[in-house]
């Protein structure tokens, strides 16, 4: 069963392990990322920042459905790099009601829409996509921090 899908550029770091396991009983992670599983360098970090009690997978999208499925009985968290790529997981598994924003990393053009959420333009349309299909978006960088209630125009 999916209990968190998280949007955070860092992907897998200390708030990840300590806070947002713990809170919904994770005990399967996923990445998922296009570029991530071809990478060797990001591979063994992201493979040596995963919790002792929780296994880890980095997969491309397109085994996403493939392997949720298959882990089903687990509490799974899914964790992605950014907007577009919370859309493309949302298409993939349309069964995911709600995404949480972590952290979306400032850059130039970007704009301020909660704290440690920066979105450009190509990260604002993608928010609103989702939105329209009916996702709940909401900004909480950990489980004991109030959630941010962003509104996401331009």
């Amino acid at each position: 069963m999916i209990k968190l899908v998280r949007v955070d550029h860092r992907l897998l770091h200390g708030q990840v392990i300590f806070s947002w396991t713990k809170q919904v009983g994770t005990n399967y992670i996923i990445v998922a990322d296009d570029k991530v599983p071809n990478d060797p360098i990001s591979m063994m970090a992201l493979s040596i920042a995963k919790p002792v009690d929780c296994e880890l997978s980095i997969i491309p999208f397109s085994q996403l459905r493939k392997l949720v499925d298959e882990n089903a009985s687990k509490n799974i968290m899914i964790i992605v790099k950014g907007p577009a790529e919370a859309l493309q997981l949302a298409k993939e598994l349309p069964e995911v009601t709600e995404i949480n924003y972590g952290g979306v990393a400032k850059k130039a053009g970007s704009k301020e829409y909660g704290k440690a959420v920066y979105l450009n333009e190509a990260e604002l349309k993608a928010t609103q996509e989702l939105i329209s299909m009916g996702k709940k978006i909401y900004i909480q960088m950990v489980p004991s921090s109030p959630i941010e209630h962003a509104s996401f125009e331009n």
